[in-house]
């Protein structure tokens, strides 16, 4: 029998009610990060929906274990809606899924890359790779253990990912390294995003193309400030790290900012230019004792709240579309990926206020 959405969607929010609330309300992520030791940040874990990465803590003491488990919950929380979804919308949620995917399959390759191009030990790290089907069957095992290139390109032959990384020779990737082509495959994959979403019905396609085309515009801001002002590279380097898409790319802004000396670009004023509310004082005024770092990070901090700030708002929207599935989907990644983060910090000594400074 066919689904309504309507009724799809309201299934799915009574069944997270819990989560989007406690997502709001933000107060795990917040007493994690004034927790004095990592002892005292796994404690909080034991009464929350996180508490299989306190007993993994407990029996190993193994932070890599605990970010596996952490990973583990950011696919089966994708999993969990996808399971009351059907037709277009679980096509999407599993073109998300696939960007968890995606983001192991780079992490497989740094690897590959460090024992074959590098020729360093990898075992160790190696061990803590994600070897479960994702959504598509990649043998991860296998390629980890492959020695050529062209092995690798032989195993991803046939899954989304194929014809991007046949794109690159292994000449190039010794010459030049990863970042080329895992800049590739984020293209792809936002690719597939947009097409995904025009499939949707009229009034979910109208809230996801609103969604992605601001994380679209907000990604290529942060890129435009780490790689244009932090690591200042040349506009012939700069221009094509940009997603082709969205307000930001297509900018007069965004097009002068690049074409500057490198030296001399204005990222506050490229911010503004789109999200107001950055203060030039603070953000140059900011000093960590190494020429841009305190800018970059402060700049970055606060495109990451306005992230945050637009999902939140999104969350509190018409329940009866795809919109506070994508954005709970969202708040719930950033949701492991800053408490991974955060046990890092934890685990290395950190102060609190230097954790906060990268996670901006």
């Amino acid at each position: 029998m066919k689904r309504n959405p309507v009724d799809t969607y309201g299934f799915i929010n009574a069944k997270l009610r819990g989560r989007i609330g406690r997502m709001r309300e933000d107060q795990l992520v917040e007493n994690l990060l004034r927790a004095s030791t990592l002892v005292d940040a796994i404690a909080l874990l034991r009464d929350s929906p996180y508490k299989k990465v306190a007993e993994v803590y407990d029996r190993t003491g193994d932070l890599q274990q605990m970010e596996l488990v952490l990973l583990g919950s950011e696919i089966e929380g994708h999993r969990l809606i996808a399971k009351y979804m059907g037709g277009r919308s679980l096509r999407l949620v599993e073109h998300l899924l696939a960007k968890i995917e995606l983001d192991n399959l780079k992490n497989t390759l740094r690897l590959w890359y460090s024992a074959i191009i590098r020729r360093r030990p990898i075992r160790f790290r190696s061990e803590y790779l994600f070897k479960e089907q994702i959504v598509h069957p990649i043998q991860w095992v296998a390629l980890i253990n492959t020695t050529a290139w062209s092995e690798v390109q032989q195993l991803l032959a046939d899954t989304p990912y194929g014809q991007t990384i046949a794109l690159f020779s292994e000449e190039q990737l010794i010459e030049d390294g990863l970042f080329a082509l895992e800049s590739a495959l984020d293209r792809t994959w936002y690719a597939g995003l947009l097409q995904v979403s025009e499939t949707l019905r009229k009034s979910d396609q109208a809230v996801a193309e609103e969604i992605f085309g601001a994380e679209i515009d907000l990604k290529n801001l942060q890129t435009l400030v780490r790689y244009g002002l932090y690591y200042q590279k040349p506009a012939e380097e700069l221009a094509p790290l940009l997603l082709p898409w969205g307000r930001v790319a297509e900018s007069n802004a965004a097009a002068a900012y690049i074409a500057s000396e490198p030296e001399s670009r204005d990222a506050v004023a490229l911010i503004n230019a789109f999200y107001r509310g950055v203060e030039e004082g603070k953000a140059v005024g900011a000093t960590t004792g190494e020429p841009g770092v305190a800018e970059n990070l402060l700049l970055e901090g606060y495109l990451v709240e306005r992230r945050r700030a637009f999902y939140r708002r999104v969350l509190g929207g018409d329940p009866f579309t795809v919109g506070v599935i994508l954005a709970y989907l969202f708040l719930f990644t950033e949701e492991t990926a800053t408490i991974r983060a955060t046990l890092n910090g934890k685990y290395y000594g950190y102060e609190e206020a230097y954790i906060r400074g990268v996670l901006g």
